[in-house]
């Protein structure tokens, strides 16, 4: 029974093919264009705590998440329209950082720090709502956020190993980003341009040649690897300021950015 059945499920799937290649169609490209300008703050910052003894440098790195996001809180205290959230990438355990310990070792020097234990972590901060802020503001609320985090003890870190720009430092992706808050929302005003104007397309060409635009028989995503939807997806970009997570991709910059996708699509055409 199951074979008849597949048998059955087969000989469809040709008669569907069949008469797909009896059709008349056309085959478009729409691209969808939307400037759209970040909304979120995200504040990447190192923290870590040092001490001979495990336990007690996990104390003092607890001290340390503490008081930076106190000084957070004191930076935004009575800021309207604005939202904050403060989460850390758990802890990492570990001996001291240390980038010069290759020199050293070759140099027969013993590493600085050794017998010590390092815990360490990165604070996020997400402040929401930037997007209504005047640029002078704006910068002026991240110096704040910046200096007062710093002095409370957290670390800001290069994206890149100083001696060697292909290898992460130990800080990881630690600075200043942008994001949004609803970034598939702001992608998907992009396909429906897209979609737009492919359909706009064929039916310009069908026109000319006495047919009308039936429906889609086959679609494809043919964004390009220079738009920001590809970019959120690619390692090597995201060594470069454009990592992504669950809301989208964090940039470097808090103006404007162009976002674009681009699909193929293939239409019936029928006769008027």
């Amino acid at each position: 029974m199951r074979r008849f059945i597949a048998i059955t499920a087969l000989l469809a799937v040709a008669a569907v093919s069949a008469g797909a290649e009896d059709r008349n169609t056309i085959t478009v490209r729409g691209k969808g264009t939307v400037r759209v300008r970040p909304d979120r703050l995200v504040l990447v910052l190192g923290a870590s705590g040092k001490a001979e003894k495990a336990t007690d440098a996990v104390e003092k790195l607890n001290k340390k998440k503490d008081e930076i996001r106190d000084a957070v809180d004191k930076v935004l205290q009575g800021k309207q329209g604005l939202n904050v959230t403060v989460k850390d990438s758990g802890l990492t355990f570990g001996a001291p950082a240390d980038e010069m310990m290759q020199i050293r070792m070759m140099g027969g020097q013993q590493p600085e720090g050794a017998g010590e234990m390092a815990v360490t972590t990165e604070v996020q901060v997400t402040v929401g709502g930037i997007d209504k802020m005047q640029d002078a503001d704006l910068a002026s609320l991240i110096s704040s956020l910046v200096d007062k985090a710093n002095e409370a003890g957290a670390e800001m870190k290069p994206v890149a190993n100083r001696y060697n720009p292909y290898l992460p430092s130990a800080g990881g992706s630690n600075g200043v980003f942008f994001g949004f808050s609803d970034y598939d929302k702001q992608a998907e005003r992009a396909w429906d341009e897209a979609a737009k104007k492919a359909r706009e397309r064929a039916e310009s060409i069908a026109n000319r040649l006495g047919l009308i635009v039936g429906d889609a028989v086959r679609v494809k995503d043919t964004s390009n690897e220079g738009s920001a939807v590809a970019k959120a997806s690619n390692p090597y970009a995201a060594m470069l300021g454009m990592a992504s997570d669950d809301d989208g991709p964090k940039i470097k910059s808090s103006g404007e950015m162009e976002l674009s996708v681009e699909m193929e699509v293939e239409f019936e055409l029928k006769k008027k």
